[in-house]
């Protein structure tokens, strides 16, 4: 009877809320375009899709390193797993980009290796490898760097210390750009229009050709082992020659390039693709006749400029500064995501790698877990080998809300905006020792005060500990675990219960990175570490990463809001299903969805521009609609920054 006198009552203060955003701007004007979409009631917006990967090894082959990248175009590819064969078995759940149609497996027995391109078009992988050689010889995977003072270093990539070695200076004077021919032991590097190349077999300098054919300087350069060639570029030109007979083999014209195309730096990687960055951001160059053809990967135009870029034998890419203090930088070939490794006291001008064969891999396994130093993620720790990621090694996946639940909002999805990267460290076994789950805050488009966190579908007895959480406000009650008390199953962690004291130094008012005048404000990252009781199969977590995420709305622990159709856990509060325009029916199985079927959450495996202040997201994203109305099955990457698919002004992208 109480909870049935109370009802109207909190349905009317609902409602009075919904006319606002919170509480503290003007009436909202919810598109009608939007509201009146309908999707298929079996839709779940999902962006992602598990697939269930089995390789089949021979038992007997041994040091064998699975590493695994979800592919697309056939060309573009992420780091999602590494493992191993388990009596001759690899046997993985990971998660993929619903777009992507292929998975790209890289077998290494220590140091022979075979690459497969495996269907990824349903919700399994299969492939079969057989047993390879084996390698006795030892290399390190380095970096060669040069700047226009003269300076001249290696940089090692391999043991990821990225420590500098410094050579002599470069003879005839400073250079903006290097290639490694490694076969022939030679370092390309040119001054002024004369091409040089230091011989590191010998330790000496020389001179390759005088006066390069198409009078110019050369900022970009990278060496092609499979036709010997010199690929450079500057700005919107791109010559092949032959450094042997300094002759031009083809010319082309770099067509799809944004402002600025200065800067910069030409890569090619181990399968051929060549890549090409400049001050506007990372591209892929396709040859077409004449025309080499950029194709934009990172999102818009890079916070820092990048002059130099590499591509290891791992097929991980690096960029350089050229800043009195250069940072290295790792980035992510599918998004354009990236990561400072290390920060040098001198500039790079250029980079360029010096590829180990596979052949030349050491037979050392420091920690005695029966993987090779140079195959073992984790060469120091027995208990760890290898890693699967979602969304990959240095991308982001994102999380978005509408927290006026149960009233529709404005559909802008920026009222909490929380990119995430969910790591699983396993050991030799493939079996999960600890989870990592890195979060940042992005945006707040909303005076509620938020809480996040999210639900493992596991025993919590298998759980040991959390921690790295933020606690702030005194809602949330914790066991010694770290796990939030008074659920009956599976496992809630609950990172932050205020997203504004999670945000950063707040700028001018409430509202955090949502409107076109707005100073970005800096989120700092969040690790969650939820560390096992004892190696577990991954399957165990009945569910695959962002697992069963949600928010809970301005300091009420009950008033709970998950994506589409996630079961909420038991704090969740059931007056508020089905109120305005919740249309929530448990017994069918039905959460947070409204009578058209839009949800009040949405994740993406990708990082996410979110909409500005009050503009709904399929104003931001023009294919947005086309996919829900789609059920799925069209645009399924609408979140991209493919031409034509979103319209800049209306996002934030600082």
């Amino acid at each position: 009877m109480k909870a049935q006198i109370l009802i109207p009552v909190l349905v009317s203060s609902i409602i009075l809320i919904s006319c606002q955003k919170d509480t503290e701007e003007s009436p909202l004007q919810v598109t009608e375009d939007i509201q009146n979409l309908v999707v298929p009631s079996s839709f779940d917006f999902k962006t992602e899709r598990k697939v269930a990967l089995k390789l089949a090894d021979d038992p007997n082959a041994e040091k064998v390193k699975y590493t695994i990248y979800a592919s697309f175009d056939r060309e573009n590819e992420e780091l999602i797993a590494t493992a191993q064969p388990v009596d001759g078995v690899v046997d993985l759940d990971l998660v993929i980009p619903d777009f992507c149609d292929q998975v790209k497996v890289v077998r290494n027995e220590n140091g022979s290796v075979t690459t497969k391109m495996l269907s990824a078009a349903g919700n399994s992988v299969l492939g079969s490898f057989k047993r390879g050689a084996s390698a006795t010889q030892s290399c390190n995977e380095i970096l060669y760097a040069v700047n226009g003072q003269g300076g001249f270093y290696t940089l090692n990539v391999e043991d990821g210390t990225y420590s500098a070695t410094t050579f002599p200076n470069l003879v005839g004077g400073g250079s903006i750009a290097c290639a490694v021919n490694k076969a022939d032991g030679i370092v390309y590097y040119n001054t002024g229009t004369t091409l040089r190349y230091y011989d590191y077999n010998t330790n000496t300098f020389h001179v390759a050709q005088q006066g390069n054919p198409f009078n110019g300087s050369y900022p970009r350069m990278e060496y092609n082992p499979t036709n010997d060639l010199l690929y450079i570029a500057k700005n919107e030109d791109m010559h092949v020659i032959n450094p042997l007979t300094n002759v031009i083999e083809s010319s082309y014209d770099i067509v799809g390039l944004e402002d600025p195309v200065g800067g910069g730096d030409v890569a090619i990687s181990e399968n051929g693709t060549i890549y090409m960055c400049c001050f506007s951001g990372l591209y892929r160059i396709d040859i077409n006749g004449n025309i080499a053809n950029a194709t934009r990967i990172s999102a818009e135009n890079l916070p820092f400029q990048p002059t130099s870029m590499a591509i290891d034998r791992n097929d991980r890419l690096y960029l350089a500064t050229n800043d009195a203090n250069s940072q290295l930088i790792e980035m992510d070939k599918f998004d354009g995501a990236w990561s400072v490794v290390s920060t040098y006291p001198h500039k790079i001008n250029d980079l360029g790698s010096y590829k180990c064969a596979v052949s030349e891999l050491a037979n050392v396994d420091s920690d005695g877990d029966g993987v090779i130093d140079q195959l073992d993620d984790y060469p120091n720790d027995s208990e760890a080998a290898h890693t699967t990621y979602t969304p990959s090694d240095i991308g982001w996946g994102s999380l978005a809300f509408e927290d006026l639940w149960p009233s529709s909002g404005d559909y802008d999805f920026n009222d909490l905006v929380v990119r995430y990267r969910f790591t699983h460290v396993l050991n030799a076994q493939n079996k999960t020792v600890r989870m990592l789950a890195r979060f940042q805050i992005k945006a707040i488009g909303a005076s509620f005060h938020n809480g996040f966190g999210f639900k493992l579908d596991v025993n919590p007895a298998l759980i040991q500990s959390v921690t790295g959480y933020n606690h702030t406000d005194g809602i949330v009650t914790v066991n010694s675990k770290g796990l939030e008390v008074g659920h009956s199953d599976g496992a809630t962690i609950i990172v932050f219960d205020d997203a504004f004291n999670n945000a950063g130094q707040l700028v001018g008012g409430s509202f955090v990175n949502t409107q076109a005048n707005q100073p970005e404000i800096i989120a700092p990252e969040m690790e969650i570490t939820i560390e096992f009781t004892n190696p577990i199969d991954p399957a165990v977590i009945n569910s695959v990463p962002p697992y069963n995420p949600f928010i809970f709305i301005d300091g009420d622990r009950g008033r709970e809001l998950h994506l589409a159709d996630m079961v909420p856990t038991d704090l969740a509060d059931p007056i508020f299903f089905g109120t305005v325009h919740d249309m929530t029916n448990p017994s069918s199985g039905v959460y947070y969805r409204t009578a058209n079927n839009l949800p009040w959450g949405i994740n993406m495996i990708h990082e996410f521009r979110h909409p500005l202040e009050k503009v709904p997201i399929n104003s931001a994203y023009n294919f947005f609609s086309t996919w829900g109305v789609s059920g799925g099955n069209s645009y399924k990457d609408w979140y991209k920054d493919n031409a034509g698919y979103r319209n800049a002004n209306r996002l934030y992208l600082k």
